[in-house]
Protein backbone atom coordinates (compact mmCIF):
# COMPACT_ATOMS: atom_id res chain seq x y z
CA UNK A 1 0.00 0.00 0.00
CA UNK A 2 1.46 3.40 -0.96
CA UNK A 3 2.38 5.72 1.90
CA UNK A 4 0.49 9.01 1.92
CA UNK A 5 2.80 12.01 1.52
CA UNK A 6 2.56 14.98 3.88
CA UNK A 7 3.41 17.27 0.98
CA UNK A 8 0.66 18.88 -1.11
CA UNK A 9 0.11 17.51 -4.60
CA UNK A 10 1.34 19.56 -7.56
CA UNK A 11 -1.05 22.42 -8.32
CA UNK A 12 -3.02 21.75 -11.49
CA UNK A 13 -5.62 24.49 -11.91
CA UNK A 14 -4.93 28.23 -12.21
CA UNK A 15 -6.59 28.79 -8.83
CA UNK A 16 -4.43 26.10 -7.21
CA UNK A 17 -1.30 27.71 -8.70
CA UNK A 18 -2.27 31.11 -7.28
CA UNK A 19 -2.91 29.53 -3.89
CA UNK A 20 0.38 27.62 -4.01
CA UNK A 21 2.28 30.79 -4.92
CA UNK A 22 0.70 32.59 -1.97
CA UNK A 23 1.66 29.70 0.35
CA UNK A 24 5.28 30.06 -0.78
CA UNK A 25 5.26 33.81 -0.11
CA UNK A 26 3.71 33.31 3.32
CA UNK A 27 6.33 30.66 4.14
CA UNK A 28 9.16 33.04 3.16
CA UNK A 29 7.51 35.82 5.16
CA UNK A 30 7.26 33.66 8.31
CA UNK A 31 10.89 32.56 8.08
CA UNK A 32 12.09 36.12 7.48
CA UNK A 33 10.66 37.14 10.85
CA UNK A 34 13.37 35.17 12.62
CA UNK A 35 16.03 34.46 9.98
CA UNK A 36 18.20 37.01 8.19
CA UNK A 37 17.93 37.17 4.42
CA UNK A 38 21.54 36.03 3.98
CA UNK A 39 20.94 32.93 6.10
CA UNK A 40 17.61 32.04 4.49
CA UNK A 41 17.73 29.41 1.75
CA UNK A 42 15.30 28.19 -0.86
CA UNK A 43 15.53 24.77 0.81
CA UNK A 44 14.24 26.24 4.06
CA UNK A 45 11.40 28.00 2.28
CA UNK A 46 10.44 24.81 0.46
CA UNK A 47 10.36 22.89 3.74
CA UNK A 48 8.29 25.61 5.43
CA UNK A 49 5.82 25.54 2.53
CA UNK A 50 5.86 21.71 2.58
CA UNK A 51 7.00 21.56 -1.02
CA UNK A 52 9.76 19.79 -2.91
CA UNK A 53 12.56 22.20 -3.77
CA UNK A 54 11.96 21.53 -7.47
CA UNK A 55 8.33 22.61 -7.10
CA UNK A 56 9.43 25.87 -5.51
CA UNK A 57 11.54 26.64 -8.58
CA UNK A 58 8.45 26.26 -10.79
CA UNK A 59 7.23 29.50 -9.21
CA UNK A 60 10.43 31.47 -8.53
CA UNK A 61 13.79 31.06 -10.27
CA UNK A 62 15.79 32.62 -7.43
CA UNK A 63 15.47 33.75 -3.83
CA UNK A 64 15.81 37.34 -5.06
CA UNK A 65 12.88 36.91 -7.41
CA UNK A 66 10.79 35.42 -4.59
CA UNK A 67 11.49 38.35 -2.27
CA UNK A 68 10.85 40.83 -5.05
CA UNK A 69 7.39 39.25 -5.43
CA UNK A 70 6.89 39.66 -1.69
CA UNK A 71 7.90 43.33 -1.94
CA UNK A 72 5.56 43.81 -4.89
CA UNK A 73 2.69 42.45 -2.79
CA UNK A 74 3.53 44.75 0.13
CA UNK A 75 3.77 47.78 -2.16
CA UNK A 76 0.39 47.08 -3.76
CA UNK A 77 -1.17 46.89 -0.30
CA UNK A 78 0.58 50.07 0.82
CA UNK A 79 -0.44 52.12 -2.20
CA UNK A 80 -4.05 51.02 -1.75
CA UNK A 81 -3.89 52.04 1.92
CA UNK A 82 -2.29 55.39 1.04
CA UNK A 83 -4.90 56.11 -1.64
CA UNK A 84 -7.66 55.34 0.86
CA UNK A 85 -6.08 57.79 3.30
CA UNK A 86 -5.82 60.47 0.60
CA UNK A 87 -9.51 60.06 -0.15
CA UNK A 88 -10.49 60.22 3.52
CA UNK A 89 -8.17 63.02 4.63
CA UNK A 90 -7.97 65.22 1.50
CA UNK A 91 -4.59 66.77 2.52
CA UNK A 92 -3.92 70.24 1.15
CA UNK A 93 -1.03 71.73 3.15
CA UNK A 94 2.52 70.39 3.65
CA UNK A 95 1.75 69.52 7.29
CA UNK A 96 -1.42 67.66 6.26
CA UNK A 97 0.43 65.82 3.51
CA UNK A 98 3.21 64.89 5.95
CA UNK A 99 0.70 63.65 8.53
CA UNK A 100 -1.02 61.52 5.89
CA UNK A 101 2.27 59.93 4.82
CA UNK A 102 3.30 59.32 8.45
CA UNK A 103 0.00 57.52 9.12
CA UNK A 104 0.45 55.51 5.91
CA UNK A 105 3.92 54.41 7.10
CA UNK A 106 2.73 53.26 10.52
CA UNK A 107 3.21 49.54 11.06
CA UNK A 108 5.20 49.15 7.83
CA UNK A 109 8.42 47.72 9.30
CA UNK A 110 8.38 44.76 6.92
CA UNK A 111 7.89 46.99 3.89
CA UNK A 112 10.80 49.24 4.87
CA UNK A 113 13.03 46.21 5.41
CA UNK A 114 12.08 44.89 1.97
CA UNK A 115 12.72 48.28 0.34
CA UNK A 116 16.16 48.37 1.94
CA UNK A 117 16.75 44.82 0.75
CA UNK A 118 15.79 45.91 -2.78
CA UNK A 119 18.36 48.69 -2.85
CA UNK A 120 21.19 46.76 -1.19
CA UNK A 121 20.80 43.14 -2.33
CA UNK A 122 17.97 42.24 -4.67
CA UNK A 123 18.53 44.60 -7.60
CA UNK A 124 22.00 43.37 -8.41
CA UNK A 125 20.76 39.77 -8.69
CA UNK A 126 17.61 40.26 -10.77
CA UNK A 127 17.35 39.47 -14.46
CA UNK A 128 16.74 42.52 -16.68
CA UNK A 129 13.31 41.13 -17.62
CA UNK A 130 12.18 40.67 -14.01
CA UNK A 131 13.42 44.11 -12.99
CA UNK A 132 11.75 45.71 -16.03
CA UNK A 133 8.43 44.08 -15.10
CA UNK A 134 8.77 45.32 -11.53
CA UNK A 135 9.58 48.87 -12.65
CA UNK A 136 6.59 48.88 -14.99
CA UNK A 137 4.23 47.77 -12.24
CA UNK A 138 5.62 50.37 -9.82
CA UNK A 139 5.21 53.07 -12.46
CA UNK A 140 1.55 52.15 -12.80
CA UNK A 141 1.03 52.32 -9.03
CA UNK A 142 2.74 55.72 -8.92
CA UNK A 143 0.66 57.06 -11.81
CA UNK A 144 -2.56 56.05 -10.09
CA UNK A 145 -1.49 57.80 -6.88
CA UNK A 146 0.15 61.07 -7.96
CA UNK A 147 -3.12 62.32 -9.45
CA UNK A 148 -4.81 62.04 -6.06
CA UNK A 149 -2.21 64.09 -4.16
CA UNK A 150 -2.56 67.88 -3.74
CA UNK A 151 0.20 69.15 -6.05
CA UNK A 152 1.11 68.58 -9.69
CA UNK A 153 1.84 64.98 -10.71
CA UNK A 154 5.54 65.77 -11.08
CA UNK A 155 5.79 67.36 -7.61
CA UNK A 156 3.76 64.55 -6.09
CA UNK A 157 6.07 61.99 -7.69
CA UNK A 158 9.08 63.79 -6.19
CA UNK A 159 7.40 63.77 -2.77
CA UNK A 160 6.98 59.99 -2.92
CA UNK A 161 10.55 59.47 -4.13
CA UNK A 162 11.91 61.58 -1.27
CA UNK A 163 9.66 59.77 1.20
CA UNK A 164 11.05 56.46 -0.08
CA UNK A 165 14.64 57.71 0.24
CA UNK A 166 14.05 58.99 3.78
CA UNK A 167 12.29 55.80 4.93
CA UNK A 168 15.02 53.55 3.52
CA UNK A 169 17.74 55.83 4.90
CA UNK A 170 16.24 55.74 8.38
CA UNK A 171 15.96 51.96 8.12
CA UNK A 172 19.57 51.65 6.98
CA UNK A 173 20.77 53.71 9.93
CA UNK A 174 18.90 51.32 12.23
CA UNK A 175 20.69 48.23 10.88
CA UNK A 176 21.57 46.26 7.75
CA UNK A 177 18.77 43.99 6.44
CA UNK A 178 20.90 40.84 6.52
CA UNK A 179 21.71 41.36 10.20
CA UNK A 180 18.34 42.32 11.63
CA UNK A 181 15.17 40.44 12.47
CA UNK A 182 11.79 42.16 12.39
CA UNK A 183 11.63 42.33 16.18
CA UNK A 184 14.87 44.34 16.23
CA UNK A 185 13.85 46.80 13.54
CA UNK A 186 13.75 50.36 14.75
CA UNK A 187 10.52 52.18 13.94
CA UNK A 188 10.69 55.56 12.25
CA UNK A 189 6.98 56.44 12.30
CA UNK A 190 6.45 59.12 14.91
CA UNK A 191 10.18 59.88 14.84
CA UNK A 192 10.41 63.65 15.15
CA UNK A 193 13.45 63.98 12.93
CA UNK A 194 11.85 61.89 10.20
CA UNK A 195 8.65 63.94 10.31
CA UNK A 196 10.52 67.25 10.24
CA UNK A 197 12.70 66.18 7.33
CA UNK A 198 9.70 64.95 5.35
CA UNK A 199 7.67 68.09 6.04
CA UNK A 200 10.61 70.33 5.06
CA UNK A 201 10.91 68.51 1.73
CA UNK A 202 7.18 68.76 1.03
CA UNK A 203 7.20 72.45 2.00
CA UNK A 204 10.10 73.12 -0.40
CA UNK A 205 8.49 71.20 -3.25
CA UNK A 206 5.18 72.95 -2.64
CA UNK A 207 6.93 76.30 -2.93
CA UNK A 208 8.49 75.17 -6.19
CA UNK A 209 5.04 74.27 -7.49
CA UNK A 210 3.66 77.70 -6.57
CA UNK A 211 6.61 79.52 -8.13
CA UNK A 212 6.38 77.67 -11.45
Amino acid sequence: MPVASSRPLRARSALEKIRRRDEILRAAERLWLSTSYADLSMNQIAREARLAKGTLYLYFDTKEELFLALLHEYLQTWFQHFNDLLGARQPRTPSEMTATLIVALEGQDHLRRLLLLLSTVLRSHLSPEVEADFRRDMHQLLQQTVHRMPYTPDINRQILIHCYALAVGWQQMAAAPEQVSASETASCEGDTAFRLALEAIIERLGQQAQAS
